[in-house]
């Protein structure tokens, strides 16, 4: 089922981190509908760190949008459909977002799994680059999920990929390409039925990132998972960028498939001792 039902806003600013972890340790995290994707027995983190500019639903003035600040956990996960098809997407664990109508609309109308906190971004200049700061408090929760994020932008920065690292990547570009940000959100309904689907539209000639260095990096949400084998392969600052989200879609999942039965000699029978 589609819902005639889009948001419209601008992402003023964007950091994507993508972390590596044992498949076996976040496995639990991802409901059955679907799979993690993965490699070489790891699973992949993409936590985002945005600014929104405007978002309002599409044909509305943009006097009407709300700006906020938002951070998100999300797997890397794919998804069979009753059509057959496979999703390739990210699977929303937690959101943080610093306005509660953004909360309260988008838990309506998204997998996102948003709470309330506290997000301040901000920027400051140092020695010719930009240092770019993310800070999350809680509001819900107190301060179980807070968060620290330091990266500085500039030019002549090197992507974090580096070789004898225990990557499963062979390049830099090889990260590149496995964990671009995927513009699909999956989530479950509440029955385990369907896959409900946030889908972002962009214009991917303007979609550009570029490397950034992590100078520090704490999320007490992660750490509270029992992620202490995390390893950082990407990170970078997106280009602002108008953004689209379609919302309301619906896919059936694909029925469980059934166990062939076994077809070797059935074993012989044990004689009863005389």
């Amino acid at each position: 089922m589609t819902l005639p039902f889009a948001m419209k806003g601008r992402l003023s600013e964007c950091l994507l981190l993508s972390y590596r972890t044992p498949a076996r340790s976040v496995r639990h995290l991802v409901p059955g509908t679907m799979d993690l994707v993965t490699r070489d027995g790891w699973a992949f983190w993409n936590v985002l760190a945005c600014r929104v500019e405007g978002l309002r639903p599409a044909g509305a003035p943009a006097c009407l949008g709300v700006d906020f600040r938002h951070v998100a956990y999300r797997l890397h996960v794919k998804a069979r459909t009753a059509e057959g098809n496979t999703l390739d997407g990210l699977y929303f664990v937690r959101s943080d977002a610093d306005k509660r109508r953004v909360r309260r609309l988008g838990n309506l109308l998204t997998p996102f799994r948003f709470n309330a906190a506290g997000v301040e971004l901000s920027a400051a200049k140092r020695d010719g680059a930009v240092v770019l700061t993310v800070a999350v408090t809680g509001r819900d929760d107190a301060a179980a999920n807070d968060a620290l994020l330091r990266v500085e932008a500039g030019a002549g920065i090197e992507p974090v990929w580096q070789p004898g690292t225990g990557s499963p990547f062979d390049s830099a570009d090889d990260a590149g390409r496995f964990l671009k940000y995927r513009p699909l959100a999956i989530g479950p309904d509440l029955d385990g039925r369907y896959l409900e689907l946030a889908e972002v539209v962009r214009d991917e000639s303007k979609w550009r990132e570029r490397p950034v260095r992590v100078l520090e990096a704490h999320f007490k949400f992660l750490r509270r998972l029992g992620q202490d084998e995390l390893h950082l392969e990407r990170a970078t600052r997106v280009d602002p960028i108008e953004y689209r989200w379609r919302l309301g879609r619906r896919a059936a999942v694909a029925p469980p498939q059934a166990v062939a039965p076994a077809t070797g000699r059935p074993a012989p029978a044990v004689r009863a001792a005389a």
